[in-house]
């Protein structure tokens, strides 16, 4: 079981693939991460420096990939923050070079572009999600903010998530949507997989802890549900126990007053979390 991870690479913290080629490893899936750029630390933290890849860096990378792994042995792609439009276009050039070696390999895109109302990404790479990468993935992982735009609409309540998932699905290969950060009631986040014909939730208690923290959380969340898929071919179990992991290694930081997601030292959660949080169908 190999992953093709195509993400952001720092020196310090856990972000990107420093978080995505360790989940996938401590999960027990071999990790081909492949960084687009690297930086110093998350760009949420002031003074970080760095310098994204070319594609051309890339490309070659792919091509060593291709003559000493072989392609056919890799089981599917992750791709996470790319850092510039030309890097997606390489992303996708392997995804069909995967699928060409490997029919049997799926492509998980993490659109990331934003959060909490505002995109952080280069001006052209939103336009390459939606038009790009999402119809040639066959699912994605947004947040809730990130599936809004590419369905744009709003999306405050799970059916607003799960019409917009459904506006999504059948676009391109595009089969399956998981959302996470969706509130319940007053206490409580959910993740969604959304199919064409079905969705679950996953419903998990509000952590109190600070935002900074969560930096990560969502690469940790979207390389362990490509672990658990390529061990189960199934997304609604596979989402709970990745959601479980992920809040179990936030727990951790709540409960240490840690300054970041203490991957290393709460790597158990990765494997058998505190608390199992199933995925109800709704």
């Amino acid at each position: 079981m190999a992953v093709l991870t195509v993400q952001s690479h720092v020196v310090a913290g856990y972000v990107g693939n420093s978080a995505a080629v360790f989940c996938l490893q401590r999960a027990g899936v071999e990790a081909w991460g492949l960084d687009t750029l690297q930086f110093s630390n998350h760009t949420a933290i002031k003074g970080w420096t760095g310098d994204v890849f070319p594609a051309a860096h890339l490309k070659k990378l792919i091509d060593g990939l291709a003559v000493c792994s072989g392609l056919n042995n890799c089981d599917g792609v992750l791709s996470g923050y790319l850092g510039a439009k030309e890097t997606g276009e390489v992303v996708l050039n392997a995804v069909e070079r995967v699928r060409q070696a490997n029919p049997d390999a799926f492509y998980c895109c993490d659109p990331v572009m934003g959060d909490n109302g505002t995109l952080y990404v280069a001006k052209d790479i939103p336009d390459f999600m939606k038009n790009r990468a999402v119809p040639a993935a066959d699912f994605i992982t947004p947040n809730r903010f990130e599936l809004g735009w590419l369905a744009n609409q709003n999306v405050n309540s799970e059916s607003d998530a799960i019409a917009a998932a459904r506006r999504l699905i059948g676009n391109g290969r595009l089969k399956a949507v998981v959302v996470t950060g969706l509130p319940v009631g007053t206490d409580g986040l959910a993740a969604l997989t959304v199919e064409a014909g079905a969705a679950w939730r996953v419903a998990t208690p509000k952590l109190k802890f600070n935002a900074s923290v969560c930096c990560g959380a969502g690469d940790m969340t979207a390389a362990l549900l490509v672990a658990n898929f390529v061990k189960t071919s199934r997304l609604p179990e596979s989402m709970a126990k990745a959601v479980s992991s992920v809040w179990g290694l936030i727990k951790a930081a709540e409960q240490t007053n840690a300054a970041d997601i203490p991957l290393i030292a709460a790597q158990s959660q990765i494997e058998a979390p505190d608390r199992l949080f199933a995925a109800e169908r709704i």
